[in-house]
C-alpha cells in the first residue's frame, strides 16, 4: 500500500478532523470499483478505549509481549493502551493525518511507510493487522509473501493478530457479480478495490484481500506461522497466529 500525501490522505483527514472535532457533519465514505459506495467506519470507532474493544481483541491480545508492531495503526486505539501497560510499540501507516493523530496521543514510534515492507530494526514479539488489515498486501499471493518477511523480523514464538471479513457471507445479486467479475480476471474472488472519500478529499483505489474463514490454514501454511486460534462472528473473524 502506496504512502499518500495530504491532498489524497481523506482517511487522516476524517481522523484529524474527529480529533479536533470539527467534522461539520462530513461522513467518512467507502467507494468500491463498481460504482458502490457507503458510508464507511466512523472515525470515532479507531480511538475506541479498551473496554470498547471487541470480545476477540481482548481476547487475542491478552498476554502480548513488546515490541509491538501495528500495520496499519490508524488512529492508534491498540498502541495507545499497550504504550500505557508499558510496552514497546511501533505503529506503521501510509497515512500522513494517521501518523499525526497518533503523535499527538502520545505515541512515541510511529512511521509513514508502505505497509507491505515491515521495519526490521527490532526483532518484534508481535504483530497486530486489526480492522480488516489481514489482507492489506492485496492478493492471496502478496499476502503470503507479508507473512513470510514478517516471519523474518520477528522473534521465535512471536505472535500474529490479525481479522478479517469473509466475503462468501454476502450473497446478494451485486457481490456475487463482483465476486464473479474478480475471479473470471483470475483474482481471488474477495479480492476488492476500494477507495475512501471525505469531503474533497479521495484516496487512490487500493486492493485488499477479504480472506474467507476456511481459507486461513492454506494462506498460513509455509509462512513460518502457525494457526493457534480462529475465532468468528458472522462475516467477521480474528486469528492469532504463532511463529514458528
Amino acid at each position: 500500500m502506496t504512502v499518500l500525501t495530504p491532498e489524497d490522505d481523506a482517511f487522516g483527514a476524517a481522523l484529524l478532523a474527529h480529533l479536533e472535532d470539527r467534522t461539520n457533519g462530513r461522513v467518512l465514505m467507502l467507494e468500491i470499483n463498481d460504482g458502490r459506495s457507503m458510508p464507511a467506519m466512523e472515525p470515532a470507532s479507531f480511538f475506541a478505549g479498551y473496554e470498547e474493544w471487541l470480545r476477540w481483541e481482548r481476547e487475542l491480545l491478552a498476554g502480548i509481549e513488546g515490541p509491538v508492531l501495528d500495520l496499519g495503526c490508524g488512529a492508534g486505539r491498540h498502541l495507545v493502551h499497550l504504550q500505557a501497560q508499558g510496552l514497546r510499540v511501533t505503529g506503521v501507516d501510509i497515512s500522513p493525518g494517521s501518523i499525526e493523530v497518533c503523535r499527538r496521543r502520545g505515541v512515541r514510534d510511529v512511521r509513514l511507510a508502505d505497509l507491505r515492507t515491515p521495519p526490521d530494526d527490532e526483532r518484534w514479539q508481535a504483530v497486530l493487522m486489526l480492522c480488516g488489515n489481514f489482507g492489506l498486501a492485496g492478493s492471496w499471493n502478496e499476502t503470503r509473501t507479508l507473512l513470510t518477511e514478517l516471519h523474518r523480523v520477528c522473534a521465535p514464538g512471536a505472535v500474529l493478530v490479525a481479522d478479517s471479513v469473509d466475503p462468501l457471507t454476502a450473497t446478494d445479486r451485486v457481490s456475487l457479480a463482483y465476486r464473479a467479475a474478480k475471479q473470471a480476471i483470475g483474482r481471488h474472488p474477495g479480492e476488492i478495490d476500494l477507495r475512501l472519500r471525505f469531503g474533497d478529499l479521495v484516496t487512490p483505489y487500493w486492493s485488499l484481500l477479504n480472506l474467507p474463514f476456511d481459507e486461513v490454514p492454506s494462506i498460513v501454511h509455509e509462512t513460518g506461522w502457525e494457526l493457534e486460534k480462529h475465532l468468528r462472528d458472522g462475516a467477521d473473524h480474528a486469528l492469532r497466529l504463532r511463529r514458528s
